[in-house]
């Protein structure tokens, strides 16, 4: 796959910004398919908590503790907690992936709704 930088339009202020390479080889190094966000990085930081399930990875869980992170495709991270998590807690192994809901707490967004999802196969360069 050719990456290139792409000047994109935020939808929600109207401010031009950079889809950059970086971004688009992390997506694709998360199993997710490349898809240019819709918003700049920070009106994505203010619009976190936009309802609808999202697709992430596990980027570690502490059993002991009972809560993790999740990478989200944009690459930001979200908080996540065992309450949050349905069913078998075996899905938060790191780089598993993983359905959620983000809500929006006094402490700041956090990942409900937790659920696995099919593994994603590496993509691999050809």
């Amino acid at each position: 796959m050719v990456y290139r930088d792409q000047m994109l339009v935020c939808e929600e202020c109207g401010q031009k910004f950079v889809f950059r390479v970086e971004e688009q080889r992390s997506q694709e190094a998360l199993g997710f398919e490349i898809h240019p966000p819709r918003y700049c990085v920070e009106c994505r930081q203010t619009i976190t908590t936009s309802p609808g399930l999202r697709a992430g990875v596990v980027k570690w869980y502490r059993e002991d503790k009972h809560f993790g992170f999740i990478v989200q495709i944009d690459g930001s991270e979200v908080f996540f907690h065992r309450s949050g998590v349905e069913g078998d807690t075996t899905v938060l192994q790191e780089g598993s992936p993983v359905w959620y809901e983000v809500i929006a707490t006094d402490r700041g967004p956090q990942a409900i709704n937790v659920h696995g999802r099919e593994r994603i196969a590496p993509v691999r360069e050809s």
